[in-house]
């Protein structure tokens, strides 16, 4: 029987069509046929296995098709019933979605339901509308197509190339929301599918994830969890964060790890500079100078600098670990030149300091080529040049900024609104989140800056977020009618998220003033300075919702060497931030050769996951956070979905 259209033309007939179908498929790769192992679902154990009555020639694949021949399908779609012609219409989406035409492919397949398709139809149909929803940045949304019950359980029985696809989807949607977790697990499960040359990267996207986890929470997961590579990843992980204060400790954990795990995928290429912590250990210095200002002006931040810098030595002392002497030099005693070089006098082997800019400045300009000893500056300087041997190590608010604006960038965000304090101060940091946004392609719709001294944010915020227009119209309007019509003020709509940079009175101010002028909804990003440091739900019930970055020691409430310092220094949480700086110089001291071996040079610090860059400055990851219930809530999508990781 032939189909008719409108004006008569006789139709292809429904058996050329799949005559056809079939010959475009017969071009199709084969794929991987190893074995799958057993996977944890959102809801349910289960194992995975390729479908038996499916070859690979058979399987369709869009990147051997032209956008022709996917016109042709939608056509013919038409015409036939409601099974093959959903057939063809998942096949003319998944063609232009490798074209870049999202919303025709979602249009494509807008009227079909997973209910009335068959497993594999349905699996496709929730891959193709999850592939819109992120490029259309709704990340969540996309989870929950692969999350439906119907499509975890199509995923049992599909080809091993769909199985890829799915969880490598899934991977990517979970490290933009932050559940590294469910990410690293993902790209676990599917690195025994992967060919010899795609499992290089896909170990390294593993590590990239496991290294955003928390040890607690790698710990937690290990005596939970019952699939052995999982395991065996998450117990090497455990190792490169832990012991970051003793090379030996972390050395003789790395070795029990080989031992136990010998076909272990990570065992013969071990990630992170692993494999090189027996170089650390001979190369370390045994004396090392300690220049920091402890009389004078800044004698408050160097005297917290010393005392983290003391606690991490004392700890390491108490595990068993070797520490270097130790040699102090007050830099508000003399000139930095000449205390830098009594210090090489001594013999020191490296040098830690100094903390002013003025005195980093000084040195960087005696030594325009190379510092005569390895040397650790606990600030840093403008510039793009500097001597080799020079680190410059700090907690620059300019970094927080463009991390912010990184963060925003995976999360599909493009249009930011900046609110900053005036000043000098206000302006660099705003400017340098900014800079780094309009690289990362992002538009800056308003750059409005309050008075912390007139407290008038209400008006800033109201004529920033373009409420005021909204009113003006308003008059107008009553003016024409003559009557007060039923009108509620709106504000601007091309806003995607706002960068806030306020500290913690100004930030509680702010964020309600944000609610009162309709803007509740929009999200708000801010840098450390929001956030005091510790627990007070009562006061920061007013930034509830705010997501911030901080450095990991303000967080680990349970941290033995915060805890020391707690209790034996009345005045500490003024200077929590700085006893961090101490502490990491503690323990950079003994990495700086790690922080050379590019991007799995990793140290894991109090201040950040610390990597260094080209000019010789140490770069910090912090972890984010949000504001719930007045409490500080680390990567809050991974405490929430960290249980689907239970019996992987």
């Amino acid at each position: 029987m032939t189909a008719q259209t409108n004006n008569g033309e006789t139709m292809i007939t429904r058996t050329f069509i799949l005559l056809i179908v079939a010959i475009s498929l017969a071009s199709c790769g084969s794929t991987p046929t190893k074995p799958l192992k057993s996977r944890q679902s959102s809801s349910e154990k289960y194992t995975i296995r390729p479908r038996p009555n499916v070859s690979p020639q058979q399987e369709f694949n869009a990147a051997t098709v032209n956008i022709d021949t996917a016109e042709q399908w939608l056509a013919n779609a038409k015409t036939m019933d409601t099974q093959d012609s959903a057939e063809l219409l998942l096949r003319a989406a998944e063609v232009l979605l490798r074209e870049g035409e999202l919303a025709r492919a979602d249009d494509v397949v807008g009227e079909l339901i997973s209910p009335e398709l068959n497993p594999d139809q349905a699996l496709r149909l929730a891959l193709i509308r999850a592939r819109v929803l992120r490029g259309h940045a709704e990340f969540q949304q996309a989870l929950a197509e692969l999350s439906d019950s119907i499509v975890e359980k199509a995923v049992l029985d599909a080809p091993i190339r769909r199985q890829m696809q799915y969880s490598q989807l899934r991977a990517s949607l979970y490290e933009i929301e932050g559940d590294h977790l469910s990410a690293a697990r993902e790209r676990i499960f599917i690195d025994p599918l992967l060919s010899p040359s795609q499992q290089p990267f896909n170990r390294e996207s593993i590590w990239a994830s496991l290294m955003q986890i928390p040890t607690t929470v790698l710990a937690n997961n290990i005596n939970s969890a019952t699939n052995k590579d999982y395991i065996g990843w998450l117990e090497l992980a455990s190792i490169a964060k832990d012991n970051q204060n003793n090379i030996e400790a972390q050395v003789q954990q790395r070795d029990t790890w080989l031992r136990n795990w010998p076909k272990h995928p990570a065992h013969d290429s071990l990630p992170g500079g692993l494999d090189k912590l027996n170089d650390l250990i001979i190369e370390r210095p045994s004396q090392v100078a300690l220049i920091l200002p402890v009389t004078g002006r800044l004698a408050a931040y160097g005297k917290a600098i010393r005392d983290g810098f003391f606690a991490a030595y004392y700890d390491t002392l108490t595990q068993g670990g070797n520490v270097p002497q130790i040699n102090q030099y007050d830099s508000n005693t003399d000139d930095i030149n000449s205390l830098y070089q009594a210090a090489i006098n001594k013999g020191n082997k490296l040098i830690i300091g100094p903390l002013e800019k003025e005195n980093l400045s000084a040195l960087a300009s005696r030594h325009t080529n190379s510092m005569t000893v390895p040397t650790l500056a606990l600030n840093r300087i403008d510039g793009q040049n500097f001597p080799s041997g020079l680190y410059q190590f700090g907690l620059n608010p300019e970094e927080e900024a463009e991390q912010i604006a990184e963060i925003a960038a995976k999360k599909g965000y493009v249009r930011a609104l900046i609110l900053s304090p005036e000043g000098a101060w206000g302006q660099k940091v705003a400017n340098a989140f900014a800079e780094r946004w309009r690289n990362l392609n992002g538009k800056i719709v308003a750059n409005q800056t309050f008075d912390t001294t007139k407290n008038n944010y209400s008006e800033q915020i109201k004529s920033t977020l373009q409420i005021d227009r909204s009113q003006q119209r308003l008059k107008r309007l009553q003016q024409i009618i003559g009557i007060r019509p039923d009108y509620e003020p709106y504000r601007r709509s091309d806003v995607d998220f706002i960068f806030l940079l306020a500290r913690p009175n100004e930030g509680r101010a702010i964020k309600p003033l944000l609610a009162y002028h309709y803007a509740g909804d929009i999200p708000v990003y801010a840098t450390s300075h929001i956030y005091r440091g510790n627990n007070a739900p009562g006061k920061d019930q007013d930034i509830n919702g705010v997501r911030f970055i901080d450095i990991p020691w303000i967080f680990d409430e349970n941290s033995t060497i915060r805890q020391d310092i707690s209790a034996g220094i009345p005045s500490s949480p003024r200077y929590e931030r700085m006893y961090a700086l101490g502490v990491d110089s503690f323990r950079l001291h003994l990495r700086l050769k790690q922080l050379q071996n590019g991007a799995s040079g990793q140290v894991f610090g109090e201040t950040g996951t610390l990597t260094l860059n080209m000019l010789g400055q140490i770069e910090r990851e912090l972890s984010l956070a949000e504001i719930k219930d007045g409490i500080a809530v680390v990567n809050p999508t991974a405490d929430i979905n960290s249980d689907k990781a239970n019996d992987f």
